[in-house]
């Protein structure tokens, strides 16, 4: 009787699943039926228009059926490859990917052999070595296998798929009060009036939600209900937000976004400083310089101060972090809207500008990624709208609203255009964003901390 063994079967399993495997990318298996060393090809799909790209990879399947590949454990394992076989791989003209596998529980993984053999050393042991977390054969490695085959892009492109997204942007929006008040007041100078009103008249309420112009102030609210009623010179009088809002007047527009920017500021004064020189408003430091945690909109705990302490010497301070805020208010079709740019800030002290500052934000700058900046921004927009109890809305000027979101029916998968195809899948993947700081100082982190 005739008889297909145990080798012959586990083989032919392993190439039926890298079929279903390829299938589950989008893309099309091509088994060959006679072959030295590859067993078949990989030709890449647009898996949205259909299209082929002209692109392919060959591939090896080595399969196990209830053996383990040697040093198999939990998380890796490795195969040895003959002398022939590599110097076979190494002469195709394009990506030779070795796939192990068991064909029995569905598990494979891959390496690109021309890349792992163009080291000497990998080269003269014959050995690839696997790691089961990161060279998972499945729909996950698709968006490599692009860059591989084509690492400048020059025939695939990302293409939106249909699948519904919410996107979430940087605009809050926000409503203004609908009256401005002004007075003459005899300077035009804006430190004089804010240094006359804390020297001469600290009892009664500071106001920096104002504007100089042509020896006049305007200001948000009525100058009778803060010390600017002391320092005016004549008769107060009203005038409608829509007179500068509505003109067309690029100048009156100017003047309004200022009065806003000077809003906000007053707005979130009691628990943040305004930096002059950076144009950001960051969280001031508690008065014992402990961290300091307020709620984000997730539910968690964010930490919007930090004490940071030396690498080298953990009980001593080398600086403390600040979260801070870039803002830009804007007109969109008459509605106005506040455009949220979380950043940080950098302290000696909790007040004086660290000595490294600018190296900090370069370094902190470079890891921040999507999630970091789209949380951050969350944070900001959650305490702007008084959700944290943060604000108290009774001496608010501005009201802030949500941030504005999108409904989108088509999408693109974030990991097929954000991965760098010159870098291991587990470095794209990383979620650790801290950067090492030189002359001895610690390391960066972003605020948000384990409930």
């Amino acid at each position: 009787m005739k008889k297909i063994d145990k080798s012959a079967h586990t083989g032919d399993g392993a190439i039926a699943l890298i079929h279903q495997r390829v299938y589950e990318m989008g893309f099309v298996w091509h088994e060959r039926k006679t072959d030295a060393g590859i067993d078949g090809e990989i030709e890449l799909r647009n898996t949205v228009t259909g299209e082929v790209a002209n692109r392919v990879l060959f591939v090896q399947s080595k399969g196990k059926g209830e053996r383990r590949f040697p040093g198999e454990n939990d998380t890796s394992f490795h195969f040895l490859c003959s002398e022939a076989d590599v110097d076979y791989w190494m002469s195709a003209p394009v990506p030779v990917l070795l796939v192990c596998s068991h064909p029995e529980t569905g598990e494979a993984w891959w390496m690109h052999v021309q890349e792992w053999f163009a080291d000497p050393a990998h080269r003269a042991s014959g050995r690839v070595d696997f790691d089961k977390n990161t060279q998972r054969f499945d729909r996950s490695a698709a968006h490599r296998l692009l860059n591989l085959a084509d690492p400048h892009g020059n025939a695939h492109v990302p293409v939106a798929e249909d699948k519904p997204e919410t996107l979430t942007s940087n605009l809050l929006s926000v409503t203004m009060p609908k009256i401005i008040y002004h007075a003459p007041i005899g300077t035009q100078d804006p430190r004089d009036v804010l240094i006359r009103q804390r020297d001469l008249y600290p009892h009664l309420p500071f106001a920096e939600d104002f504007i100089l112009r042509n020896e006049r102030i305007y200001t948000w609210r009525p100058p009778h209900s803060t010390a600017l009623e002391k320092l005016i010179k004549g008769p107060v009088k009203e005038m409608a937000v829509g007179e500068w809002a509505d003109a067309g007047d690029d100048v009156r527009q100017r003047w309004l976004v200022q009065l806003l920017n000077n809003a906000l500021r007053a707005d979130v004064a009691a628990d943040c400083a305004w930096h002059a020189g950076r144009k950001i408003v960051y969280w001031r430091a508690t008065p014992d310089l402990a961290a300091r945690h307020i709620r984000s909109a997730s539910g968690r705990t964010r930490q919007v101060f930090t004490p940071k302490y030396k690498k080298k010497d953990i009980s001593q301070i080398g600086y403390y972090l600040h979260a801070a805020l870039e803002w830009q208010f804007l007109d969109i079709a008459g509605d106005w809207y506040c455009a949220l740019v979380p950043t940080y800030h950098y302290t000696r002290d909790g007040h004086r500008d660290s000595y490294y500052l600018s190296e900090y934000l370069a370094g902190i700058k470079r890891l921040d990624r999507n999630p970091a900046v789209y949380h951050q921004t969350r944070m900001w927009a959650h305490y702007l709208h008084g959700e944290d109890d943060a604000i108290d809305f009774r001496n608010s000027i501005l009201a802030y609203g949500s941030l504005e979101t999108l409904n989108a029916d088509k999408g693109i998968d974030d990991k097929a255009w954000l991965t760098d195809p010159r870098k291991p899948a587990d470095e794209d993947s990383l979620e650790d964003n801290t950067v090492a700081i030189t002359d001895g100082e610690e390391e960066l982190t972003l605020f948000e901390v384990p409930r």
